[in-house]
């Protein structure tokens, strides 16, 4: 509902539930705004376990925080592109920063050592049930 602005009925079939079940799992997440329609709140402090590309690779890391994880997702699509295109300007912005207390990499040299080994995937951020990351493993 968040980012794609769909309705709360339209969401909760896309993920094959009932928009009951939505609010009765995510209350805090869901607002009526005035026409009367459920509206996603701008953030959660739900808590996720992640996986954060960092020098080493993927480090598990537990966020509560959408912002966070969002970051965490813009960061690896970014090395994704980077990866694909060789442009070091996608990683700019993500210099310094830290998710879960793990700093980003942005090093271009030790990004093109994990990517020619195959270590960067995109469906690498969330961390499946039994604690394998991504849902390839």
């Amino acid at each position: 509902m968040r980012s794609r602005g769909e309705s709360l009925s339209k969401a909760a079939r896309n993920e094959r539930t009932t928009p009951r079940t939505v609010h009765r799992i995510f209350p805090k997440q869901l607002k009526r705004g005035s026409s009367g329609r459920y509206i996603a709140s701008h953030g959660d402090r739900l808590r996720r376990e992640i996986s954060v590309l960092s020098f080493d690779g993927y480090v598990p890391v537990a966020v509560r925080s959408s912002k966070q994880a969002q970051l965490a997702s813009a960061h690896l699509i970014a090395v994704n592109r980077f990866l694909r295109t060789g442009d070091e300007n996608w990683l700019k912005p993500f210099i310094g920063k830290r998710v879960g207390g793990v700093e980003l990499l942005t090093d271009p040299d030790r990004l093109q050592i994990l990517g020619d080994a195959d270590l960067v995937k995109l469906d690498g951020l969330y961390r499946n049930h039994r604690g394998n990351i991504g849902s390839s493993e």
